[in-house]
């Protein structure tokens, strides 16, 4: 579940949905270490230095085929399709912060943060890293 759900997000859906507006024309995700904190008014540009720098790790392309829309407990759900990478090096460490953003560098905006607290520690070569259980939920 994402722990954090943007302005800047519920704005795009609204807008898209019911004015016409535009919605970004791709999405990202993108992974940051426990040292990155992560609020309603963080930008991009403010958390780059914490984020993943392990070998094996890269932004990943969102794509729509990647979302489905169902029917949760008490609500509808935009779930993300399970993403996972495969660590190169044992130098991941421990990761934090899974978001979702409107781009690969540092001037998007965050849609969506999951915060998994303690942290994911990442040891050894060849670990599969994988994000998963993360949806944006409109309640009934």
């Amino acid at each position: 579940m994402a722990d954090l759900i943007s302005t800047e997000l519920r704005n795009h859906m609204l807008s898209a949905y019911f004015a016409g507006g535009a919605t970004p024309t791709q999405l990202y995700l993108r992974l940051y270490k426990d040292e990155a904190s992560i609020t309603e008014l963080t930008e991009l540009s403010e958390i780059a230095t914490h984020e993943q720098p392990g070998s094996g790790y890269s932004v990943k392309t969102l794509n729509p085929a990647d979302w489905t829309v169902e029917e949760g407990v008490g609500g509808i759900r935009a779930r993300l399709a399970d993403q996972t990478w495969t660590t190169t090096a044992d130098d991941w460490g421990t990761l934090r912060w899974a978001v979702i953003c409107t781009s690969a560098d540092d001037t998007g905006e965050i849609l969506l943060a999951r915060d998994y607290g303690t942290g994911k520690t990442v040891t050894g070569t060849g670990a599969n890293v994988t994000v998963d259980d993360l949806f944006f939920q409109i309640n009934d």
